[in-house]
């Protein structure tokens, strides 16, 4: 047993802390792992989708469905969460729209923002090569 296990269980055994603070503690810090974990893959992922839109949505006006960008991606890769969740974090973000040609939602394509929207943010156009 180390030194901290020690200190902990002497703070335990002097009644200052009791098992069960001890166990909320371990488990808020596993949540917040978690959480940290996820976010982080968010960003992977928002890269790697960013970085594929580039090429499927080169030519103004072109559209993409949700399945092409997974593929795109590498769907062994990121799951098809993770990619709707980047698409949608960059929707959020301004960077991208949705078009629904209906209500099913299979027919939910995405394309970078309208031109006009996009000077705010900056488009593809603006990187000079």
């Amino acid at each position: 047993m180390d030194i901290q296990n020690k200190t902990i269980l002497e703070l335990v055994n002097d009644n200052l802390l009791t098992l069960k603070q001890v166990q909320d503690l371990i488990n808020k810090n596993q949540r917040k792992a978690a959480r940290d974990a996820k976010k982080a893959r968010l960003e992977e992922t928002k890269t790697k989708v960013s970085e594929s839109l580039e090429t499927l949505l080169k030519e103004p006006g072109s559209t993409v469905k949700h399945r092409t960008v997974w593929l795109s991606v590498g769907k062994e890769d990121f799951t098809r969460d993770e990619v709707l969740n980047a698409l949608r974090a960059l929707r959020d973000e301004g960077v991208l729209q949705n078009i629904k040609t209906s209500n099913n939602n299979f027919q939910v394509f995405w394309a970078f923002v309208k031109q006009e929207e996009a000077q705010i943010f900056g488009s593809i156009n603006d990187i000079k090569e």
